[in-house]
């Protein structure tokens, strides 16, 4: 894990610190739920190790507005999940929820996310993919960075939509 993580670091200081935000935040989530502790570890993993699918792109993402690329280069980006699991869910030292949350982070309850556009989403995956987006809103990765007091408004708002209720 450390090897991966530290190959995120030397590509991009931005993505390596949303991954420790992340893994923070979601693991500070998962201990306030009460989840057992060997699905806490596995969340820390895969939120280090979430955006790992990064390193396979063929353009350059960083400090970039993701709405505003053009067609080619969102299908690309929304490709990184897939990249990132298929990197990664033949290696025996990872869990199965660890791979899952690479796969699954940017999937939403109405099924408007991606890679897979699917409403079937593990529990642990839906932990991360909140913390994810609050991340990312507050810290301006992909989007127009906002104030967390309106991070915070728009996943109270989107809860039962988009997110997990009992997670918000």
């Amino acid at each position: 894990v450390v090897e991966r993580v530290f190959d995120i670091k030397q590509r991009s200081t931005d993505l390596y610190e949303h991954s420790i935000s992340i893994c923070a935040l979601s693991v500070l989530t998962a201990l306030k739920l009460k989840l057992p502790e060997y699905k806490i570890n596995e969340i820390g993993v895969g939120c280090l190790l979430h955006d790992i699918g990064l390193r396979y792109q063929t353009v350059d993402f960083c400090n970039v507005n993701i709405n505003q690329v053009n067609a080619l280069d969102l299908a690309e980006y929304k490709k990184h999940p897939v990249y990132g699991y298929n990197s990664l869910k033949n290696e025996a030292w990872l869990g199965n929820i660890s791979k899952s949350i690479i796969l699954f982070h940017h999937e939403r309850l109405d099924a408007s996310g991606y890679p897979l556009r699917t409403k079937e989403i593990p529990f642990e995956c839906q932990l991360v993919a909140v913390c994810d987006a609050f991340d990312e809103m507050i810290c301006g990765i992909g989007c127009e960075r906002i104030k967390v007091y309106e991070a915070i408004e728009y996943l109270k708002a989107f809860k039962n939509v988009l997110f997990d209720a009992k997670i918000v």
